[in-house]
Parts: C-alpha cells; sequence; structure tokens
C-alpha cells in the first residue's frame, strides 16, 4: 500500500526480519477479521467509509485510529475487487474474440477440404481422419466459446464483488482433505485460520514515527531501530497499552536502506509499516516500510550507450550497446519461472533488476525495456507455444516495470522503453550469425540500439525492388509473415539467405 497524503520524492520500502512477539498472532487474527467485517459492511449495506468507522468503534470497542485504517483499508480492497472485476471481463472478451476468430478461420478451411473431398474424395485414410479430427475440435471451439459468454454474461450482471480472504485453493482444499495433504479436518481448520491472519499495518502520516498507532525511531546503534506498536483496547489488559521491538538493517544493502529511513524519519515523512508471517519461511515475521525518498539526479544516460533487455522462455538476455550501436558487453541470466511460488518468482524478479541496474551503474549507460503489455497475449495464449503460454502466464511483468523503474531511479538510471516490434526478427536476420549470437542477445541488441534511435535496414539480398520506397517495418513485416508462414526454425537463420529463399517472389 501506498504512503499516503502529499509527498514528493520515491517511494521506497525497506524490509526485514523482526523478532517474534505472541501478541503478533491475536492483533494480526483481529485486524484482518475487522477487515472483512469493514469489506462486508460496505458490500451489504452500502455504507460509506466514515460509516464503517463509526461501527468498528461501536462494536469491536476498538481506537478510532484503528478503525480509521481498517476503514480505509476496506475501501481500497473493494476498488482492488472492482479493477479485477473489469480486467477479467476485458480478458473474457478478448479470449472470445480469439477464439471466434481461430473458428471461423477454421470453418473457412473446412468448408475448402469439403468442397474439395465432394469433388475428387480424401486423397487417403490419414486425410479423412484429420478432417474428422479438425470437426471435433470446432466442436470444442463452439462449446468453448458458449461457456465463455455465459461467464461473461454472469459476471456482468453479478452487482457482489467475490472475495475469498485465504485463498480460493485452500477454501476448495477441505472438500478433499486426504489429497491436499491433510488427515483431519481440524489440521485444515489451523491453516485456513493461520492464512486469514498474520498480517497488520499503519499507513504513514506526516507525524514523529511516521505513524499513528505503528511507529519506528532510531536508536544510538548504527542500523538499529525500534518498533512502537499501540495495541487496541482488547489486547491492552494482556500485553499492556504498547509494545516495544527492535529490528535493525544489516543485511544486504544495509547501509543504503538504513539511510533512506533515517531520511524518512528525521523528516518527519509519512512511513507505511506493515508487519506480516511469511509461511513458507519457518512462519518468521518481517516488517515492511514504505515511505518517501528524495529523487536521484539521473546520471547514467544514453549517451554512453544502453542496456537492452529482452525476455525468453528460462532466462533475461542482457546486452550492453556502445553509443555508437556496437556491441560491448553481453550475459544471460537465468531465470526459473516452473515450480515456483508467487514469492520465489517475485524474489527472482527483483534479483534480475539488481544485476541489471549493477550493469548500468557499471558502463554509466541507460537501460531499454520493451514497452510490452502481456495482458492482451495472455487473455489470447491459445495463439502461442505451450513453453510461451507457461511463461506468460506464470511472468509477472507489473512486478518487473514496478521493480525495474524503483530502482532505476533509485541509481539514477535512465530507463527508455521502446517499441517491441520486430525486434527478435532483427536480430535473427542481422546480429546472430554475424556476431555468433542466440536469438535473445540479438534481440537485446536491437532493444538497446532501439533506444538509441538507430536504425535497422533490411539487408538488400531480401529485399524486392518495388518495395523500395517502403517504410523500413514494412519489410520487417514481410520477413516476419515469410518466416512464420514456412515455419522456419531460428537455428535455421543462421543461414538466413538460404532459409529466406523465395522472399522476394511476388
Amino acid at each position: 500500500m501506498l504512503v499516503m497524503g502529499k509527498s514528493h520524492g520515491s517511494l521506497t520500502g525497506v524490509e526485514t526480519k523482526i523478532e517474534y512477539h505472541p501478541a503478533f498472532e491475536e492483533l494480526g487474527t483481529l485486524y484482518e477479521s475487522w477487515k472483512r467485517s469493514g469489506v462486508n459492511w460496505m458490500q451489504t449495506e452500502k455504507l460509506s467509509e466514515s460509516s464503517v468507522e463509526k461501527h468498528l468503534q461501536k462494536k469491536f470497542n476498538i481506537q478510532w485510529a484503528y478503525a480509521d485504517l481498517i476503514a480505509t483499508e476496506a475501501r481500497t480492497c473493494l476498488n482492488q475487487l472492482k479493477t479485477a472485476k473489469n480486467n477479467y471481463i476485458t480478458k473474457l472478451e478478448l479470449q472470445i474474440s480469439a477464439k471466434t476468430t481461430a473458428t471461423k478461420k477454421l470453418i473457412i478451411k473446412l468448408e475448402k477440404t469439403l468442397k474439395l473431398a465432394t469433388k475428387k474424395g480424401f486423397p487417403h485414410i490419414q486425410a479423412r481422419k484429420k478432417f474428422f479430427h479438425q470437426l471435433l475440435g470446432l466442436k470444442s471451439k463452439i462449446q468453448k466459446i458458449a461457456n465463455l459468454k455465459r461467464k461473461l454474461k454472469k459476471l456482468k450482471n453479478t452487482e457482489r464483488l467475490h472475495i475469498c480472504f485465504g485463498s480460493q485453493k485452500l477454501f476448495n482444499a477441505q472438500q478433499n482433505l486426504a489429497e491436499n495433504g491433510y488427515k483431519t479436518r481440524h489440521e485444515w481448520v489451523v491453516d485456513w485460520s493461520k492464512k486469514r491472519s498474520g498480517r497488520f499495518l499503519c499507513v504513514g502520516k506526516f507525524q514523529l514515527g511516521g505513524g499513528t498507532m505503528l511507529k519506528v525511531f532510531p536508536l544510538q546503534e548504527d542500523g538499529k531501530y525500534q518498533l512502537q506498536i499501540q495495541l487496541p483496547r482488547l489486547l491492552q489488559d494482556k500485553y499492556g497499552q504498547k509494545i516495544q521491538l527492535e529490528f535493525s538493517l544489516s543485511n544486504r544493502d544495509g547501509i543504503l536502506r538504513a539511510t533512506d529511513l533515517d531520511y524518512a524519519i528525521n523528516s518527519l515523512k509519512p512511513i507505511t509499516i506493515s508487519i506480516f508471517r511469511r509461511e513458507h519461511k519457518q512462519d518468521n515475521w518481517y516488517i515492511h516500510l514504505s515511505t518517501y525518498v528524495p529523487e536521484i539526479p539521473v546520471v547514467h544516460t544514453r549517451k554512453n550507450g544502453c542496456l537492452g533487455i529482452d525476455f525468453n522462455a528460462e532466462s533475461i538476455s542482457v546486452t550492453s550497446v556502445k553509443w555508437d550501436g556496437n556491441i560491448e558487453y553481453l550475459k544471460e541470466i537465468p531465470y526459473k519461472w516452473k515450480n515456483q511460488t508467487t514469492g520465489q518468482r517475485q524474489a527472482s524478479i527483483r534479483n534480475i533488476v539488481c544485476q541489471a541496474v549493477f550493469l548500468a551503474e557499471f558502463f554509466e549507460c541507460a537501460i531499454a525495456i520493451e514497452s510490452l503489455d502481456f495482458s492482451k497475449k495472455k487473455a489470447k495464449m491459445s495463439g502461442y507455444c505451450k513453453v510461451d503460454n507457461e511463461m506468460l502466464s506464470n511472468f509477472s511483468t507489473a512486478i518487473f516495470r514496478e521493480t525495474i523503474l524503483s530502482r532505476c531511479r533509485r541509481f539514477g538510471v535512465e530507463l527508455i522503453k521502446v517499441n517491441p516490434a520486430f525486434t527478435s526478427v532483427i536480430g535473427m536476420i542481422n546480429y546472430m550469425a554475424k556476431y555468433g549470437l542466440n536469438s535473445g542477445t540479438a534481440a537485446a541488441l536491437v532493444i538497446g540500439r532501439r533506444a538509441l534511435k538507430l536504425s535497422e535496414k533490411i539487408p538488400k539480398c531480401l529485399l524486392r525492388p518495388e518495395d523500395v520506397n517502403k517504410h523500413d517495418w514494412s519489410h520487417w513485416r514481410r520477413v516476419a509473415s515469410f518466416i512464420k508462414l514456412h515455419r522456419i526454425r531460428r537455428t535455421q537463420l543462421f543461414q538466413g539467405r538460404k532459409a529466406l529463399e523465395g522472399i522476394r517472389s511476388p
């Protein structure tokens, strides 16, 4: 959650492990329960945020500050649900459109085959089997389109926003306990209760300590800080009005992160403080602090070259391009997305971003990425191969964009987004064989060159006389269509002229 209030600077986050306190368990359970009540009241009773605050104070006897925090988060939760619903409607509409187009093409193809077979018969038994197999596929496509239309209609006609606190997957696990690793229902209830608790936060305010019910102060020891938690009335008899805990920022990037946090505390900046439990890390508790730090001036620009980044199924390709367009450095960063949790994939993305920004600092250059929006591609994944489908469904482009933007701002690196058109095709044709690159690093080279505003001409051997006066992208579109039509593999393009024989024919 972002820090509330007007502020100038760059948003940054600081996260580290914090010592355990038994109050965490009870406060996390209460906080999440109150939030669920707030969300429910806003949906069923159409209460405003201020009315929810009053209901929370009256029903649960909690301080106004806690009621204000929970009502704000409940409203944020509902807004996110509305956005998610609209995005899902758009996704279904794109899927229906894509599948309808594919179905129409298949119908035209089957009609031609049937017309020819009516005149001459099927050439052999395999052709007959293929025709009937495609006919079954057509029936399946029509049924899928009908199902998607029913789902879309139901979603549009349903006013209530649905959310399952604790995850739908875990909720459904109670129906098949043994298959999901549970011996008894009690074991499932324990996990379900844990999943629906274990988190509380305080939105930042412009005051000492950065918040209201949760505050953070520096200690005299370097890298040491104190967290003060004002407990709700229900827990004060057991734990007192306030608990104080210490934490440090002595791990990776600790000095830099401590500088950011010290600036926020000393400048009375708002600090949003979140306390949460990580089940996949032995149920340890962590603290995350979000605040604003001064903007760093951009010092690493395209004047010194550019670092192009391209995404592949198994790795991220990085190519450093000098100001004149020549290669300076190549690197392949492995990326694991199979059999990984969301947290592990996000950690991998952050690690990749750290490496890329470090290289940009080393070469004192800018970073270039494709201005890709995978949301439409994800909605139309039936048009891609199985490996690409899996990668698209698991890769979080939003996390990557947010992380690299934040990291570049923090270290004064210029981030350039370029048009992704034909970067892979241009790389394979112009640079893959020439420099002995793979398709990923060749595409990254093109991305870097495009950020430097360098043109990419098509080889004269592929140019048709009638196309001389057309735009360069018109030529590359024709090459890309030819490669797709003839199913030319990437390895074949090491011998470009031989693989593309016939492309000059009309």
